[in-house]
């Protein structure tokens, strides 16, 4: 660490968030556009038009990773959106950043031809494949004009980056909804401030019969799996589990071997192939711990382990209880020793394990298409905030 990092390290314990304090006092000098407050959430103009949702993704129409069972989250936002309001209540901003066109232009021009009353962005970075943030800026403008309500998605506020970009956001205007996918997030942009979160994994009906399809005559050849990033600690957990008698299967979903992060994070499989080596799986096995610190996050792998039809054992403690049933839909464990007692039961009661993952899977198929819209849904009704089009079905 270097000495000024130090100094700042020393600062901030001193003054809580010392570091947010330089973080935005740096910003508004850099850019002081990026923040204009609005004293109020609506103007009340938004309550007479017709609710219309317009998306910002990431990676949008023009890119190859739109379209269904691809892995693009947005792009199940906007299917589902579609499957849920009809495909004249949402509409989609192919808001690539790389383009010779500003992409924050391409955003407000859409926001007033659609009549828009709600945005769904991510709001770590800024659209296409960067790294660049912008979105105070191009909040602290719309949000002056725009009656409507952005609701900025984050994937990790474990990160105090993110939280201290999220809060900023929160702070230009009260109609900035955050929707984070790990943990709770009340209160801890603005205090007493309801939000969004955590939120199981969206996925449209489009990608789900999808899925049923490729995983349909997968044969349950492996007793407990894990799939994912093998970070350092997770490769000595596995091997201290086969040490203790667990027959653990290492990304069953692909013909070469992963035995650390590098090799495990290059030439990923497919989507679909990735799920369907969850759904060869009796049990797989979910890390809970946010790679940003201690804290327990709810996972993707909650829901897609529950969709492919595998039996969840996780040490979260917490955020899979939310939406399964602890014994019936799901397990946990705590440690190596008490992992081997828990597969060990479930096999020996082959019926038991196979009604808990059809039950889990049913129930994880209902989630993943409407939990996202649902929880947005009642934090807006709660916040009085402009709410969503009803729903065609």
């Amino acid at each position: 660490m270097t000495v000024r990092g130090a100094l700042g390290s020393l600062g901030s314990r001193l003054v809580p968030r010392l570091d947010e304090y330089v973080y935005n006092r740096d910003r508004n000098r850099a850019y002081p556009e990026s923040f204009r407050p609005v004293s109020k959430a609506t103007s009340g103009l938004v309550d007479s038009r017709t609710p219309h949702i317009v998306i910002v993704p990431l990676e949008g129409p023009s890119t190859a990773e739109w379209g269904p069972a691809h892995g693009n989250y947005f792009y199940e936002v906007f299917r589902t959106a579609v499957e849920l309001f009809g495909e004249d209540s949402v509409s989609v901003v192919d808001a690539d950043s790389s383009s010779d066109r500003p992409w924050a232009d391409t955003v407000a021009e859409h926001l007033e031809a659609s009549g828009a009353t709600h945005m769904i962005a991510h709001v770590e970075r800024d659209p296409g494949k960067t790294e660049d943030w912008n979105w105070d800026r191009v909040w602290s403008s719309v949000a002056n004009h725009w009656d409507g309500v952005f609701i900025g998605v984050t994937f990790d506020s474990g990160f105090r980056l993110i939280r201290m970009k999220a809060r900023r956001l929160a702070r230009i205007s009260k109609s900035f909804v955050c929707l984070d996918i790990c943990v709770p997030m009340d209160s801890r942009l603005v205090k007493g401030r309801i939000e969004v979160g955590p939120v199981p994994l969206v996925q449209s009906r489009q990608t789900q019969e999808l899925l049923l399809a490729r995983i349909h005559d997968e044969p349950k050849d492996v007793d407990v799996s894990f799939i994912g990033a093998l970070y350092p600690y997770r490769v000595e957990l596995v091997e201290r589990l086969k040490a203790n008698g667990v027959n653990v299967v290492v990304n069953p979903h692909r013909q070469d071997a992963t035995t650390d992060l590098q090799s495990s994070r290059t030439n990923q499989p497919s989507w679909l192939d990735y799920m369907a080596g969850l759904a060869r799986s009796q049990m797989t096995l979910n890390f809970s711990l946010a790679s940003s610190g201690s804290d327990e996050q709810l996972k993707w792998r909650v829901m897609e382990a529950t969709l492919a039809g595998t039996l969840l054992l996780t040490d979260d403690h917490v955020r899979t209880s939310e939406f399964f049933v602890r014994g019936e839909e799901f397990d946990e464990f705590s440690s190596p020793g008490d992992l081997v007692e828990v597969v060990e039961s479930w096999l020996a009661e082959p019926d038991r394990l196979f009604a808990a993952q059809h039950r889990a899977q049913a129930k994880a198929f209902d989630l993943a298409h409407s939990e996202f819209w649902n929880r947005i849904e009642s934090t807006l009704l709660r916040r009085e905030l402009p709410e969503l089009p009803a729903r065609t079905t």
